[in-house]
């Protein structure tokens, strides 16, 4: 069969493949011939939140542990340089010249941009008295952190280079790299640097020459929205100004630890993303063993989180997406924990897992308002606990509910209100600290309150803007409208790919899985279909009708609850026991992480032919990964 044709092949096959598992799932669900299983199967049991705390063994630890030293390897192979250029000159109004000690042809300046937006002024000559501007040399807002090339008019017969910041600056430079027509990179000792500003000089230009690359990739570089998240991080660290103002602080100073750990480099700015994605694995697999008791399905739909592509790559971007993902994991876990207790568990016992689904509440919103969308699940699933806690006391006759109740009602207040409103304003401390307020202050209250209405103004502002890679909520459903984070060629004519999407196997069954959800819920009253389903519908709907622009990365959170129905279809085949159900449910596993094998160059920034792209991954004209 001629290979051109893999792109329609492949997903003809897994729809296929998809359906017929739909079908052995709905065979499966019908009772047995010969058998009264009918009369079971019709009955509608009472509504209860089955699962939730089945334990965790050794094995199971031993399971997490292997599970973290895999993708742990997976997920930090080639994430970015661990050394990038650490000291910066600040251009105000100096300016440098660079005598190179013998005249040369100049074919090439690169260098490597810091904090600050601008342009930098760049002059060639052969006698230092007649200078002649050469092209663009800019540092804009999407252009920081990044190794660029400036731009060469005419670089025949140079003997000295001045470089200084427009109109003034500030502009921070971290390193030069100049180059021969010939390619060569010239040695800095044969430089002398004289400067318009004696006392502003420094040796940060050419003093970490080890650092250049020999081209600028995302391994040496910020690319996409790392040069708004990743840039505040630093300036956290720093004690800077911060920039990116559209989301609350938490998530950028999570990921200024990495930082402060291991430089202001690609590793560093995205090393607690990638930690953290590892944890959610763990988490994860843990939450699954619990809610359904088998370790087949915390397995196997850990592994297929795992290969859901979204996951993969957005844990590997400096931005602060995988932070909420963390906390709304860590939200369901413990309210599905408190809900799934004994209804006559004693109130002093219902604390802990209240207690921690309001702290990652308030960490979630900390992070990013999107982590509040799932606000109106947890407090129907407190709700429903408490009027079947409260029909359960009734019918057996036992007092005290009233007591109960109004002491749960106030600890709910302070676990979900007074808590997470004390982690929402200390995470401004940062930007407190950079304006040289304390907490009690008044201008602290004030910076607070500004720039909430700054978040409010901004996401209407960006309402209905066109981006070339927008979406709406429905495409992110159906895996229609990728977004495109990184592209570039390689030397040899490779090309580089970075796209942000859904594993079609996880995405389409997922889908089919979270149909049943509502069915499992009302035919068989199972509190954790309708949990699993209630908690993706409200993260999903708000989305619905917020008219900001959105894109493919804001459906990355849902991935939790599709991969959870998904686990709930394979508990139920185990305990249906009917036909080859173990070969159903590593099967879909395995073709999930069979895709995201064959899909790994472009979720990764691996080099490919244009070929493999065009003809393998290409499903779709709306993929941008050609």
């Amino acid at each position: 069969m001629p290979t051109f044709s893999l792109a329609l092949l492949l997903p003809i096959a897994l729809i296929f493949f998809l359906l017929s598992l739909a079908v052995y799932y709905a065979w499966a669900l019908m009772p047995r011939s010969g058998t009264v299983e009918w009369i079971y199967l019709i009955e509608r049991p009472p509504f209860a939140f089955l699962g939730g705390r089945n334990p965790l063994d050794r094995l199971d630890i031993l399971v997490v542990a292997l599970l973290v030293l895999v993708w742990g390897g997976i997920t930090f192979f080639h994430l970015g340089d661990r050394e990038a250029p650490q000291t910066f000159h600040e251009f105000r109004e100096e300016y440098v010249v660079i005598d190179l000690g013998e005249t040369v042809d100049v074919g090439r300046v690169r260098y490597y941009t810091g904090l600050f937006t601008g342009e930098y002024a760049l002059y060639f000559s052969q006698d230092g008295e007649a200078w002649h501007r050469q092209g663009e040399m800019p540092q804009n807002f999407a252009r920081l952190f990044q190794w660029l090339e400036a731009e060469i008019v005419d670089g025949t017969a140079v003997r000295y280079v001045r470089l200084g910041a427009m109109r003034g600056g500030p502009l921070q430079l971290g390193e030069l790299a100049i180059y021969n027509a010939m390619g060569r990179r010239l040695e800095p000792g044969r430089f002398s640097l004289e400067w318009s500003n004696p006392a502003l000089q420094s040796g940060a230009l050419f003093d970490e020459q080890d650092t250049v690359p020999d081209r600028g990739t995302f391994m040496n570089s910020m690319y996409f929205d790392e040069i708004y998240h990743a840039r505040t991080a630093y300036e956290h660290v720093m004690n800077e100004a911060p920039t990116e103002l559209s989301h609350p602080p938490l998530g950028k100073v999570l990921m200024g630890i990495g930082i402060y750990i291991f430089g202001m480099t690609p590793f560093g700015w995205r090393f607690m993303g990638a930690f953290l994605g590892i944890m959610i694995l763990a988490l994860f697999y843990c939450m699954t063993k619990q809610m359904f008791g088998k370790r087949l399905v915390a397995v196997c739909a850990t592994a297929v989180f795992a290969a859901s592509f979204m996951h993969y790559t957005q844990t590997r971007i400096a931005t602060i997406d995988t932070y909420v993902v963390l906390f709304v994991l860590l939200q369901f876990w413990f309210i599905y924990r408190y809900v799934s207790q004994d209804l006559e568990t004693p109130f002093a016992k219902t604390l802990p897992s209240l207690f921690f689904a309001g702290l990652f509440f308030g960490f979630g919103a900390a992070s990013k308002w999107s982590s509040l969308y799932l606000a109106p699940a947890l407090a129907l699933l407190w709700l429903i606990y408490q009027i079947l806690r409260a029909k359960h006391f009734k019918q057996i006759g036992q007092k005290g509910f009233r007591t109960y109740l109004i002491q749960t009602i106030l600890v709910s207040c302070v676990f979900f209100l007074l808590i997470p409103g004390i982690i929402y304003y200390l995470s401004y401390i940062p930007h407190g600290r950079e304006a040289g307020y304390g907490i009690f202050d008044v201008g602290y209250w004030n910076l607070v309150i500004a720039n909430q209405r700054h978040m409010w103004w901004f996401h209407n502002a960006v309402a209905g803007m066109e981006h070339g890679f927008s979406s709406y909520w429905w495409m992110w459903i159906f895996n229609i409208r990728p977004i495109l984070y990184y592209a570039s060629t390689a030397p040899d004519g490779d090309i580089l790919r970075i796209a942000a999407f859904g594993n079609p196997a996880v995405y389409w069954g997922g889908l089919l899985a979270m149909i049943a959800m509502p069915v499992a819920w009302i035919r068989r009253g199972d509190g954790r279909a309708f949990a699993i389903f209630l908690c993706y519908i409200m993260l999903l709907l708000p989305w619905m009708f917020i008219p900001r622009t959105s894109f493919a990365y804001h459906y990355f959170v849902n991935i939790i609850f599709l991969c959870l129905a998904l686990a709930y279809v394979f508990d139920h085949l185990i305990r249906r026991g009917r036909g080859r159900y173990k070969t159903a449910i590593v099967g879909f596993t395995l073709v999930s992480v069979g895709l995201f094998a064959l899909f790994y160059p472009a979720l990764s920034g691996w080099p490919m032919s244009s070929w493999y792209s065009q003809n393998v991954l290409r499903w779709f004209e709306t993929w941008p990964i050609w």
